[in-house]
This record gives structure tokens, sequence and C-alpha cells, in this order.
């Protein structure tokens, strides 16, 4: 994006200085430094800093398709969606055929429920552009939208071929297909959607139970229909959450509970950010240290994983998992010596957990010590039937 903009700018200036009478230079000038000014907001988020850039540049040489256009991204941006279209029809009006400005504008109608004013336009993208999947993507959303399945389907078809790994898109055509009765196919796309699509993706078990409905199997629609609002319940706890922490930025529960929902739904990035806010306002509790060194340990810096898995420990020399996260974290980075002190100390602390055994037995395996290896495995097995047995 930010080459783009960069492009954007380099093209602009070009085209406005060569454009401009000497007279009108000194007001070029300054709409110059507010385009640039805008840009520069753009880049850092600030949008409604960017919006102010934009207009008034504007209020000095109102007829600049591209800064018209990038106007209104700043207003989708803050998702101020009638003010992003009026900006991009202006656009238009002085670049008919600017693909971007066109594909923005069928978005900005989509968000708005425009489906009718969306279609042409988007079809003016895909006839201008026959490669652009995202253009394809948003018209065939729009045509299921409207209830226009037979033509989604080819619509969708032909962005999944430019896009093959684009989870929503095979998921509405999973829907497009279930609205023609043709339930076999639909099951497929939403399997698909489900593979390529981010952690508990609740819609394609939606779409999966209504497909397995229709054709008689109810086991399996049941047992799809309640993961979905499993699913469902999840997020909107997750929605409460992130909610919370905005309205209350100090609320230290609701850090930890959103610290711990985004650890199940494996958005690990943000956990970090989580656990660190959390650690802000707690710094000697090792559970947000533990927390913070897993969650970088799934995005594979175990560098920092390690310190904070260290830092947990000195706060909880006693607590078993401590050590058995450290030894996990130092099998990441090629170091078995530690791993094994790590690992030992684990199971030390508490030597009926099957897992810590576990861990030991596939490292003295790599070590090529297969006696010690053989004799934690059955320790494995014997403490995991244990825990089978227990009632719960």
């Amino acid at each position: 994006m930010r080459n783009l903009f960069t492009i954007a700018i380099a093209l602009w200036l070009c085209v406005s200085f060569f454009s401009v009478a000497e007279e009108n230079r000194g007001d070029h000038s300054r709409h110059v430094q507010h385009v640039e000014q805008g840009f520069v907001f753009m880049f850092q988020g600030s949008n409604q800093k960017a919006i102010s850039e934009f207009e008034a540049a504007l209020a000095l040489e109102p007829d600049h398709a591209e800064v018209l256009h990038y106007l209104g991204m700043a207003y989708a941006q803050q998702q101020f969606w009638n003010q992003a279209a009026e900006n991009y029809q202006r656009s238009l009006a002085l670049m008919p055929n600017n693909i971007e400005a066109l594909y923005s504008l069928g978005v900005v109608y989509f968000k708005l429920d425009k489906w009718e004013d969306a279609v042409p336009v988007l079809e003016q993208v895909v006839e201008l552009s026959p490669q652009h999947a995202r253009g394809y993507e948003v018209l065939g959303k729009s045509l299921v939208k409207l209830r226009r399945y037979a033509e989604a389907v080819p619509i969708l078809t032909k962005a999944l071929a430019l896009k093959p790994n684009a989870a929503g898109t095979y998921y509405e055509l999973g829907m497009a297909r279930l609205n023609l009765k043709e339930y076999t196919a639909a099951i497929e796309n939403f399997k698909q959607a489900l593979t390529f699509g981010p952690a508990r993706y609740a819609e394609p078990h939606y779409g999966l139970g209504m497909a397995y409905l229709r054709l008689g199997e109810r086991e399996k629609s049941r047992t799809e229909m309640q993961i979905y609002q499993q699913l469902q319940k999840e997020f909107a706890e997750y929605e409460r959450l992130t909610r919370l922490t905005r309205a209350e930025p100090n609320n230290l529960e609701a850090w930890t509970g959103l610290a711990t929902m985004l650890m199940n739904r494996k958005n690990y990035g943000q956990a970090v950010q989580a656990f660190q806010k959390c650690i802000e306002f707690a710094p000697n509790d090792a559970t947000f240290h533990h927390g913070l060194s897993r969650a970088f340990m799934n995005l594979n810096y175990p560098k920092h994983a390690a310190q904070a898995a260290k830092r947990a420990i000195q706060l909880r020399p006693n607590q078993a998992i401590l050590y058995n996260t450290l030894g996990s974290v130092y099998a990441m980075q090629g170091d078995p010596k530690n791993a094994l002190v790590a690992f030992q100390k684990a199971v030390q602390l508490d030597g009926e957990q099957p897992y810590y055994h576990l861990n030991l037995s596939k490292l003295y395996q790599s070590l090529g010590n297969p006696k010690l290896a053989q004799e934690h495995y059955r320790a494995y097995e014997h403490f995991l039937s244990e825990q089978k047995a227990k009632p719960k």
C-alpha cells in the first residue's frame, strides 16, 4: 500500500507541476503541500487529519481526480460511506475509467447495501480489467445478496481462478450453490472455505449444516449447527471484550479475557499485544509472561518466547508448566541440552503430567537414547490412562 501511495504521489506531482501557470504557482505549491501532508497522515492511520488536508487541497484546486479518490479512501477508512461515495463519484466524473476508483465505489455501494448500484459499477471494473480478482469477488457477493445465484456462480468461480485461496469467496459460492439446490457442490465449497479461512470461522459451518439438512443427513447437520452456534457465542464475547478494552483501557480483567480468547482463536499477533498490556498493569503476574511466551512460540519467535518464559519462572519458580514451555522453546532453538534440563525440571515438579513425559520421550529419542525415550513414553501412557479414567 505504501508503494502504491508513493507512486501515486510521484505521478500526481509530475502532472500537477507541468500543468500549472506561473502566476498560480503559489496556490499550487500550497495545494501540493496539503496533498503531501494528507498522504503522510494516511500512512500514519490518521484518516481524519488526512481528510482535512485533502479537503484543503481541493479548496485550492477542486478538479483533481486522484485527490478526490484518495479523499474518498480516507472517508472509507473512517467508515463514512456516504461521503466516500460522493468523492468517488466526483473523481469518476473527471476520470470515468479509473479502475480503482470504480472498484472503490462498488465496495462502498456494497457496504451501504446498495447492491443494485454496485453491480453495474463492478461489471465495468472487470470489463476494463479482466484480471481484477477483487472486482469479481465483490461483484459475485453483490449478486448473491440480490439472490441472482445463477449469475453469481460463474463470477465467483472466476474470482477463485484468479485468487484461489480466498475463503470468503468459497463461502459465497457455497451459498449460491446451496440456494440453487446444488448441495454436494455447496458442501465442497464450504469445506474449502474452512480450509483456507481463519481459525474459528463460523459461517461455513452454518452453510454445511443447511446443506446436510437438505440432503437428509440430520446428524451431520446438527453437528455443524452446534459448532456454528458455539463459534458465534465466542465471536460475540470477543466483540464484547474488544469494545470493553477500548471503553476501559485500564480494565485488567477485560484485557486478560481478551488475551485468552485471542489465543483460543489462534490470533497470536494480537494476543502478544494483549498480554503485553496485561503485563503493563500486572508486571509480576507469571501467568501473563507465560501467555506471552506461548504466543511468541506460535509466531515462531523463540528468542522472545524464551525471554518471557524465563521471566515467568523468576516469578513462580516452582510451577512445572513454565519449565515445560521453556523446554519447548529450547527445542525450537535447537538447544537439546537446555531443553532436557527444563523438561526434567517440569517432571520433577509434576511427575504425573503425561505430556511432560511425552516431551522428554521425544527429546531422548532425538538424542539417540531409546531406553530412556521408551521409559518416559510408558510413563506418558500410564498417566494419560489414569487421567482418562478419572470421573469428570
